[in-house]
């Protein structure tokens, strides 16, 4: 099916305000790889819901996914922008629609905060200590506020970003990840993604351990959050790591306990998948593909 995002925003009377979805969009094509973005405002300039979505239409798609670019749940969440995507949508019976959250509350908005108060030159020293290592915005320094530069801190290792004034050096870390992998009605239980990278593409239940919880218990939550269902862990199925990745993953062989299958948080689908019918070729990662084939050998 082929799939576009929407995206919307309330729209502003003053001039050169909305160019901001309008660069959003192009980010979201030429950065994130999708192929159909499209944007609109609920009011004041063009284009409208119905215009955003007629091109989307033009442009090929079956299935147009709505993202309200507002940070609340309130009316424009709860009635407007559902009752303006519905009534432009009546004009193409056939093509399906959905409407994700808004942006809300999300980690990642408050590590812009943090980058922002670091380029203003804000002390933001003990509020990096909270994000995982290699997710701070280290450009700055979080000592002495000086613009970090690239240097080679050993004659045959990496090059850090480090800072000229102090000793500062930041070392990346790996994030560590956790999947689990399982059987429901015969077939092996896959999301496809919601969000970038790999955007539409299909990947065991799985996503980042938080600080301080168990990597067990992280698989176990995500797939809850992912796809509505309760698994124990079985075992420990393998770890994956790369070269080119910044990424561990753990993945766990488990069973199902409890739930029903459906597609959660930042998830277009969720489908059991038999053995001989697994999307080889559309699958999101390099893990994905080979802790499958790792099940597939050693747990079925």
């Amino acid at each position: 099916m082929k799939q576009a995002l929407l995206l919307i925003d309330h729209g502003s009377r003053r001039e050169g305000s909305c160019e901001l979805l309008s660069d959003i969009a192009l980010m979201m094509r030429g950065r994130f790889g999708l192929p159909i973005v499209h944007y609109a405002h609920m009011e004041f300039q063009e284009p409208t819901i119905q215009q955003g979505f007629d091109a989307c239409v033009a442009d090929g798609a079956e299935e147009i996914v709505v993202f309200p670019y507002l940070f609340g749940a309130g009316q424009h969440i709860v009635t407007h922008i559902p009752d303006r995507v519905k009534q432009a949508a009546s004009l193409h019976p056939g093509v399906a629609f959905r409407i994700t959250r808004p942006l809300g509350v999300h980690q990642k908005i408050g590590e812009v905060i943090l980058e922002r108060m670091a380029e203003s030159g804000g002390d933001v020293a003990r509020a990096l200590q909270h994000l995982h290592p290699s997710d701070a915005p280290f450009r700055y320094c979080p000592r002495c506020r000086e613009a970090l530069q690239p240097r080679r801190m050993k004659a045959n290792g990496p090059e850090l970003q480090a800072c000229r004034s102090c000793s500062f050096v930041h070392y990346p870390d790996p994030k560590v990840a956790a999947g689990a992998l399982f059987m429901l009605d015969g077939g092996i239980v896959l999301v496809r993604r919601g969000i970038p990278p790999a955007y539409g593409k299909w990947v065991f239940p799985g996503g980042f351990v938080d600080r301080g919880e168990r990597v067990e218990a992280a698989a176990v939550r995500e797939t809850l959050e992912e796809v509505n269902l309760d698994v124990e862990i079985d075992r420990l199925l393998n770890v994956y790591s790369y070269e080119d990745s910044a990424a561990v993953i753990i993945a766990y062989a488990a069973h199902v306990v409890g739930g029903e299958l459906q597609a959660k948080d930042e998830a277009l689908d969720a489908k059991a998948f038999s053995p001989s019918s697994i999307p080889w070729n559309d699958l999101a990662f390099r893990s994905a593909h080979d802790a499958i084939k790792d099940y597939l050998a050693h747990c079925v």
